[in-house]
């Protein structure tokens, strides 16, 4: 069962709508690292890692407003847990990506892209098995602990705090002015580090935006878009951004396999020399390493990483994104815009309808 994410939003206090938001997030990773053990799941570290970035992002984001509620040697864990991840998810996307262009390849390079297919499945399947052997005894402590810090500000009645609504606005500001200048620095420089940035900057901008999709009139404030269409909206954006970042680490880690591959093949040609022809003809039991497969692939990666930038560059930049960005811009203006209360009735307090998961 999926976790439901909380409602009306807007006009709660800041710690106990981040509060409610955070837990929403961890029902989210505490589910999918229960699939983890299962090697039939093909989604359950990416779910994991999508839930516990959002947290980070969440805490990251709020945390002028919310103090010392999650101690930073918390929020530490949860990033050391994310870094922890990375190596076998980036290998899991290196493959998938090379599974749907492989047949751009000619025969000649056949050889060489096995033996770089199999690197990357042994470097996926070592990250996968530390992976399922450490990470749920580390996650269960950790979630344990973050519980307990986003549980207080539910059962505070301290009023007087800044509406949700009007953290956000400001927010959505600051984030939308980030995105502006890390798409100015990628499309100056061009190098991976900055369309890596860019990407965060709009992922974060749409992490800001999508616990407001369920909240009631929120499609038709001020004019603006509305949430569910600049969610959607963000999320291709960062789609584009993401592929070109993945291409581009492709072709370094790339450029490593051609090293890699020029030196082992060397290494066997000079053991079957000292060995005699005997030895040299033994059949190997893996993938022949061949630097025309990877210098293949490298050229077929610098390819669609030009047809990617470009679709940046023309499509993307000049007038979608700019314009993208103006209707978070009115967003996020009308969100720190106060509510007129009705006449002759006064507002009552907002439920609280978050009902913690049973112990797993």
């Amino acid at each position: 069962m999926a976790a439901k994410p909380p409602v009306a939003l807007l006009r709660r206090p800041v710690p106990e709508a981040v509060a409610l938001i955070g837990i929403t997030l961890l029902d989210q990773a505490r589910l999918a690292a229960g699939r983890l053990g299962d090697p039939d799941d093909d989604e359950a570290l990416h779910d994991f890692r999508v839930a516990v970035r959002r947290l980070r992002t969440l805490l990251r984001s709020f945390r002028d407003d919310l103090h010392d509620l999650v101690p930073k040697k918390l929020q530490r864990r949860l990033r050391d847990l994310t870094r922890a991840t990375g190596a076998g998810r980036e290998a899991e996307v290196q493959l998938a990506w090379l599974e749907q262009h492989r047949g751009e390849l000619g025969a000649r390079a056949r050889p060489g892209v096995a033996w770089f297919i199999s690197r990357l499945e042994a470097r996926r399947d070592v990250s996968y098995g530390e992976i399922r052997r450490e990470l749920p005894a580390t996650f269960r402590d950790l979630d344990r602990r973050l519980r307990r810090a986003l549980n207080a500000p539910l059962t505070d009645a301290t009023g007087g705090r800044p509406d949700y609504s009007a953290a956000v606005s400001r927010l959505l500001r600051e984030h939308t002015l980030e995105v502006e200048q890390e798409l100015d620095a990628a499309r100056t420089t061009r190098d991976a580090d900055a369309v890596h940035t860019a990407r965060i900057a709009v992922k974060r901008l749409r992490y800001l935006l999508e616990p407001l999709a369920g909240e009631p009139g929120d499609a038709a404030v001020a004019g603006a878009a509305g949430a569910p269409a600049l969610i959607e909206q963000l999320k291709q954006a960062q789609d584009l951004l993401g592929e070109l970042h993945d291409v581009q680490v492709l072709g370094t880690d790339l450029g490593e396999a051609v090293a890699d591959a020029a030196a082992e093949l060397a290494r066997r040609l000079h053991a079957a020399a000292l060995g005699g022809a005997a030895r040299g003809t033994r059949k190997p039991r893996h993938p022949i390493p061949a630097s025309a497969g990877p210098l293949a692939l490298a050229r077929l990666a610098a390819t669609w990483q030009e047809r990617l930038y470009a679709r940046l560059l023309d499509q993307w930049l000049p007038t979608a994104l700019p314009a993208l960005l103006r209707d978070v811009a009115r967003l996020g203006a009308a969100l720190g815009t106060p509510p007129v209360p009705p006449r002759g009735r006064r507002a009552s307090a907002l439920p609280i309808r978050y009902t913690p998961p049973a112990r797993a």
